[in-house]
């Protein structure tokens, strides 16, 4: 009987563990795209967005608002955020950037900037939408659920993970294979040296800053599927996630955000089956330790050469 109940715990154990890598894998594409616009923004502009995730919360609200008004797919609005977020991001620019970029401490004043941004959209949202948490429907995106090893996964988590992967891969192509792409590489890497070589630094921060307005939007539709809700003081705590993913891969190199996504997702969802209590604590542990061991991070390099 002994015997027959350890096989049964661990044939229990193996099961939850694959599960918890399916879905871990599954959210960590996802995790590495809400940290890419924050990731783009820094390593272009150098400044840390501390309203991104006021941003991801705003697209989340986008997503909720057309499906309840209008009864519109999360997809449509997965597709409506990109020139929306797009524009807001090109307008905070001029608000801000180029005021900050000659001030006498860019790093403090923009993290002032873009903190007093963060309580306007905060309070905004308050007032718009309330302060509850809300959640988004799995029909708004597509119902039903697939099962690994007899644990259920909604299917909204594959549409999820392939918009994501999708999101990653146009924004590698942009990078790797455009002339503004290469122009932004060149300015994360030496923005000295790119000025000499003739590159217009201005339009290129420019596109940068509204490109990681506009992904951080579009992941806003898809968190409240992984978050479960959605209400505007979380955005401290998306913020927070976000810039850990990053700096997991390597603060300022977007496309790490990829190896950050991963790790946390696989991470995060070991430790919620087995250890649940503890799972944030260990997971911001292991953060320290990553940081104490290799500042840059897993993909971090003293150069990075385009």
């Amino acid at each position: 009987m002994a015997e027959k109940w350890r096989c049964e715990g661990l044939s229990a154990a193996l099961s939850l563990t694959v599960y918890a890598l399916v879905v871990g894998l599954l959210e960590g594409v996802f995790y590495a795209f809400m940290a890419l616009g924050l990731n783009i923004v820094f390593g272009v502009v150098r400044m840390i967005n501390i309203a991104h995730g006021d941003l991801i919360v705003l697209g989340g609200y986008l997503a909720l608002t057309m499906f309840s008004s209008a009864h519109l797919s999360a997809l449509a609005a997965f597709v409506v955020a990109f020139p929306l977020f797009f524009v807001l991001g090109v307008g905070v620019y001029y608000l801000f950037v180029p005021k900050l970029e000659v001030s006498s401490d860019p790093e403090m004043f923009s993290f002032i900037a873009f903190f007093g941004l963060s309580m306007i959209i905060e309070s905004a949202a308050t007032l718009a939408f309330g302060y509850y948490p809300t959640s988004l429907p799995f029909s708004a995106l597509v119902s039903g659920a697939f099962y690994v090893l007899g644990h259920g996964v909604p299917k909204a988590f594959l549409v999820m993970t392939a918009l994501s992967a999708a999101m990653l891969g146009v924004t590698y192509y942009y990078l790797q294979v455009t002339r503004m792409g290469r122009a932004t590489r060149a300015i994360m890497q030496n923005k000295e040296q790119a000025l000499a070589l003739g590159i217009n630094s201005r339009l290129v921060t420019l596109m940068a800053f509204a490109l990681g307005f506009a992904l951080a939007g579009m992941a806003g539709v898809l968190a409240p599927y992984v978050i479960g809700y959605i209400y505007p003081a979380e955005d401290t705590f998306i913020t927070v996630l976000a810039f850990v993913i990053a700096i997991i891969g390597a603060l300022g190199d977007p496309l790490s955000s990829v190896v950050g996504g991963l790790v946390f997702g696989v991470a995060y969802q070991l430790l919620q089956v087995f250890l649940p209590y503890l799972a944030y604590p260990i997971v911001f542990f292991a953060l320290l330790a990553i940081i104490i061991a290799k500042p840059g991070g897993i993909l971090g390099k003293p150069e990075r050469e385009v």
